[in-house]
Formats: C-alpha cells, structure tokens, sequence
C-alpha cells in the first residue's frame, strides 16, 4: 500500500511496505551523502538495493538512491545502519517509510553519491545501463535483473566525507575517561560525538560523565522518551528499586519492576516499567539486569546519574508485574537455579577471607564465567565442599553470570559473616566419585608416612606448597630483587618476588625465584594487610651483616593473575616505565607519572609486561623487548602478569 502526502509532490511521501507471505521487506541500506546542488550535501539513510519481487519491488515507488527520513515515525535521519536494521527487525509485518526523492535525472543523482554506492551497485548489478535508460526510473531496471543475486545484508561505507561530522567511526569497546577523570564505557552517551552544528546548538555544560541532553538524544535517538536522571544517596544504602528483565529471555534489557516508595529513588521521576539504559558512563542496555545489579553495587560516590526510558505499562517488554507492595524480596537468584538445575547452594564462614581464589574463563558447555581457580588448604570454602573447576554463579543474592573478574572480586570482599555461594561442578559424579576415592587414598598414605626431619635452613631446598625456612648468605652484597606487596600496594594479601637481579646475594644463593611468597625475613612477619609498600620495600633493601632466613611458600601452580591494559600512544610521548630484564618478560622497575591514566592509576612497580600488542616477550630478548615498547605509538595493548598470593599471614594481635 502507497501513500502520498500530496498529488503534488514529487520529493517526499508516504510509503506502507507489508511482508505478510514474504521473507523480508527486500530493501538493502547504506548510511552515505548524496550532493542535493553544488555547494550542499544531504546525509543519511539511503536504499542501496531492492531484492526482485519483494514488497518494496511490487509497491514500484522505491528506487535506489532514496532517502529514509522516518520509519513508524522515528526519525532516523541521523541513525545508523544498525540501529535502523534493528527497528525494522522489530517491527512485525507493517512499515511506514517517509521518503525522499530527490528531483534529478538518474545520473546526476549516481554521480551525488560519494560513499561508494556505486560501486555496491556495479557489483550486484553488471548490467551497465546507457546513458539513456539511466534517465528511466530505477525499478525498471529492477524488474528486468530477476535472476541477480539479492541484496544480502548491509555494509559500512568509510570512504565519504565529512565523517567526523556525520558519523561515529571510532572503537567504541572498552573505557575511557572523561574531562573530570571519571571512567566511563566508550559506548556511553557521555563519548558520544556531535558535529559543529550540534555543538553550537548545545550550550550545555557536560556534567562529570560527559552527560548533555543533546548527547543523550543523539545516542538514543531511537529509544522512547530519553530522560535524564540525577538522585544523591548515602553511602551503601539501598536505592529501593526492583530491577527485571526482559520478557523474550533472549533479549538483554534491565527495566525497573518497582519503585520504593519510602526509598531513594521515589524522589526522581522513574517509575515501573522504565527501561534504565545508562548509570554514571556505565552503559546497561543489551544487558542482562542481573549483571546491572552488580554494576549499581559496585558504583563508587554518593551521586547517580541515571538514563532511562520511559515505556508504558502496557508496552511488552517487561518480564513480570510490576511490583506494588514493599519491601518485597526479589530474589535473582531463583532463576540461577532454572537455568542450572545442578547448581548447589554452599554456605562458607568467612573469617578474614573465603580461602578461594576465582579467574574469570570459559567452559565448552557454559560459555564464560567466574570459576574457582585455586583453594587454600583446610579453608572453610575447602571444608565446605568447594572445589577447583567450579563454576560461581552467585554470591549471597547477587549473581555473577555476566560479571566481570573485578566485579566478582568486589562481591567476595563486601560479603562478611556467613556467606552463601551458589556453585556447580561441571565434573561428572562418576569423576567426582574417583577424585574423593584418591583424595582419600593419599590422606590414608600420608598418614602413614613419617614426619619429614627439619632441613637445616643453610642448605634446604625450597618445598613446593610448604613453608620452608632457608637461610641465605649475605657476603656484603645486596639481596638483588624487586618485591610487591603493602595496604597501599595492589598487592595486600603477601609479599611475593618478581625480580631477581643477577648481581645480589639471592641470585647467587640460586634458591629462590620470581613469585616465591616471602612470609617472614629474620623471623619479621611480612603482614602486607598492615604494612605499607616502603615498609615492605626496606625489608629487602636493608643492609644485613651475614645471614638473612626468609620463610618461603613457593605455590604449585604459580598464584598470579593476567589483565590487559589498552590504550592510545601519542608520538614521541614517553611511556613513563622503567623496564629490566625477567624471564616471563619485562619488569616495571620504575614508574613516573605520564599522564596516561590506564598506566598511572593501573600499573605499578613490579608488574611483569608479558605480552606487548599481542606479541610473547617471554620468546624476545630484552634488546628486542625494549625497541619494542620503545618504538611503539597510536593503539597499544599490554598483558600485565601480577602476584595474587592466597593470605598466609595472621593479623597482629592487640
């Protein structure tokens, strides 16, 4: 069905496209320009293709080179490919396209492009008209190429101009900081881009995320009724908002399903039904809203600052009835367990710690995750019956199916008291059932094996998962290592090795190596909980006279964890880092502030450089290592290698 705004007019109207006994609409995209007179230019949505007898074909009032300016009246003049595919995606059977024609013979209008839609054309369409049937209106040509190959799908095109003005090309993964340094998601609205004369209608001044309403608009410009939320809270305290998801399991979306009355949030204007799609730079849209639950726990400060769009309650989108009647206790947790109907609930004390170490994975039969990655010996999450290979999926009420490593960690260190974990072994009973009757086995040999003598400290060699006590001559050189570990340290829970210079008495003792977890240094606990990094550092910088003894624990496997570190490199800008040769790669000896937030606030002393732009340094020497680094500029990406020593050290009794 075709619709027209006027008999007279011949530049934009009306056009209805109905599916209904067809695969798809048939029209193919292309986000480009098209020159409208010499001196200006139009940008936009355009039809690149129109598959041969599709709705768009029979209708025979499209042709290729016309604009989209509205879709079920949306404007989308300014959207993407994506975000316009995605609404005709949702739309059902029924569309109603405003077009624009714009009034030129056919081959001035081919020769307007310059976003290389002539060439997409030439591809799919071999014939070459004649300068004559150009001037014939497009569908014609269609209806004469049946045999041709469809329009498949639709591609970005890069090589028009003024694409800073029109069109956001840059990396949106990952984070970045704003103005006022706080870390926000690249997706956020907050980086959003304007052009000139965007920016000179927005006189609005950006708030510490990067936050204005014409950048919001612009980011959401397809969603409904965009609003801008701001509410102050104290410190921990609940927001009193119910949070759910969306109806079909298979979209990501976190709408509110109540709102507290007596709580924080009944003071700003949300209400059920809202979709949140942005809090403090942190973007939540095609999110699952139990992961967004964790992003609103893990927030730091006292402000909120929060995107949302508002939906009626008669809108489908919303998985349950909205909540009227609080407090109500929303348990997420309950759908962990129709999801993973083998997953057990666990109840550990926590006593200072869990004694559980967790690394974020991925599993064949469950995808990514939070797994438990090691345990400490005879912990209560051991005695509990907690094993290495587990998948976390909860931590008391919040779940961790689409958490992060740092997120997870942020869960287990705010849980206090007796903390119930949801776990699921993906070994099979039968494995289960033969690891107990081994564990068992050598519980039962090692009962009947004697006590080990004490070594003598001068010459005892190093035990794998032991405590041992050695004892190194000093013969007036220094002990030659770099060590990390302090209350100010990213490294709290011990004091571990990541250097040994060749030059100090450690290397010639030859017993100890990089990530041996030093516990004592002449009978002086190293309590890295309560001592700061300068404290830590003089341990191992002090003159000694003879003899030094160091209780070692050397951990089998290694306890380290690995993160990347990626950001842009301005020419001929120093890095800031001190680098010394390490068999895993390159040590961090020295570090000065550069200005780079992702080395100056992630980095530190001791930190192992192990991959650099995805290239092992442990396979390079450290000639070639440091030309490396040295030489590098624009996109950078660093694996940082890092102690994680499991807590071996008791606090000081008062």
């Amino acid at each position: 069905m075709v619709q027209f705004n006027s008999e007279k007019s011949n530049q934009f109207r009306i056009v209805t496209l109905n599916k209904t006994g067809y695969k798809s609409f048939g029209i193919c995209i292309v986000r480009g320009e098209v020159k409208d007179s010499p001196n200006t230019k139009t940008s936009g949505i355009f039809i690149k293709g129109i598959v041969p007898d599709s709705p768009a074909h029979v209708c025979g009032q499209l042709k290729v080179g016309d604009r989209i300016m509205t879709l079920n009246n949306k404007d989308i003049k300014n959207a993407t490919e994506q975000a316009v595919i995605e609404l005709i995606k949702e739309a059902g059977i029924t569309i109603n396209m405003e077009i624009q024609t714009f009034d030129k013979d056919e081959e001035k209008t081919q020769d307007g492009f310059e976003n290389g839609f002539i060439q997409s054309k030439q591809k799919h369409f071999t014939d070459q008209p004649s300068k004559q049937s150009m001037k014939q209106p497009q569908i014609s040509k269609i209806e004469s190429t049946e045999k041709r190959p469809p329009f498949t799908a639709s591609i970005r095109i890069k090589n028009f101009t003024n694409v800073d003005d029109d069109e956001d090309t840059r990396d949106m993964t990952g984070r970045i900081r704003t103005e006022a340094g706080y870390e926000i998601d690249r997706a956020s609205a907050g980086n959003c881009k304007l052009n000139k004369q965007e920016k000179e209608r927005d006189k609005e001044q950006e708030d510490e995320f990067g936050y204005t309403m014409a950048k919001i608009n612009k980011r959401y410009n397809l969603m409904k009724d965009v609003r801008r939320i701001e509410v102050q809270r104290t410190s921990c305290s609940p927001l009193g908002i119910a949070l759910a998801g969306h109806k079909d399991r298979q979209r990501m979306s976190c709408f509110v399903a109540g709102v507290n009355p007596t709580g924080i949030m009944a003071t700003v204007d949300i209400k059920p039904c809202d979709e949140i799609l942005e809090v403090n730079g942190n973007v939540l849209q095609n999110r699952c809203h139990l992961n967004a639950s964790v992003v609103f726990q893990n927030i730091d400060g006292e402000k909120l600052v929060l995107i949302t769009s508002r939906r009626k309650t008669t809108d489908e989108g919303l998985s349950v009835k909205p909540i009227k009647k609080f407090p109500a206790v929303v348990d997420d947790t309950r759908f962990v367990f129709e999801q993973f109907p083998k997953a057990r609930s666990v109840q550990v004390k926590k006593e200072g710690f869990l004694g559980i170490m967790i690394i974020y994975g991925k599993h064949a039969d469950v995808g990514n995750g939070i797994f438990v990655s090691d345990l400490r010996e005879e912990s209560n999450a051991m005695l509990a019956g907690i094993k290495v290979g587990d998948l976390l999926l909860a931590v008391n009420k919040d779940v961790t199916l689409e958490s992060s490593y740092d997120e997870a960690v942020a869960l287990i260190k705010r849980a206090e008291g007796i903390v119930t974990l949801i776990v699921m072994s993906l070994k099979n009973d039968e494995t289960l059932r033969a690891e107990k009757e081994v564990e068992e086995k050598q519980k039962t040999e090692a009962a009947k094996v004697e006590p080990e003598k004490p070594q003598e400290p001068a010459t005892a060699d190093v035990q794998m998962n032991k405590k041992t006590i050695i004892e190194v001559k000093i013969e007036k050189k220094p002990l030659g290592v770099i060590v990390v570990g302090g209350k100010n340290n990213y490294v709290k829970t011990g004091c571990v090795i990541t250097h040994i210079y060749p030059e100090g008495a450690i290397a010639a003792d030859k017993r100890l190596k990089v990530f041996d977890h030093i516990l004592e240094v002449n009978s002086v606990q190293v309590n890295c909980a309560e001592m700061t990094t300068l404290k830590v550092h003089q341990l191992f910088h002090t003159k000694y006279d003879n003899t030094v003894t160091f209780q070692v624990y050397r951990a089998d496997p290694p306890e380290f964890e690995k993160f990347n570190i990626d950001f842009l490199k301005k020419p001929g800008k120093e890095f800031g880092l001190s680098l010394t040769e390490n068999e895993r790669g390159c040590t961090i000896s020295e570090l000065t502030p550069t200005g780079y937030a992702e080395i100056d606030n992630k980095l530190q002393r001791g930190d192992i450089i192990t991959k650099f732009n995805g290239e092992n340094l442990d396979a390079c020497s450290f000639p070639e290592c440091y030309a490396l680094i040295k030489a590098s500029s624009g996109k950078i990406s660093m694996e940082i290698t890092r102690p994680k020593p499991a807590c071996r050290t008791e606090a000081s009794k008062t």
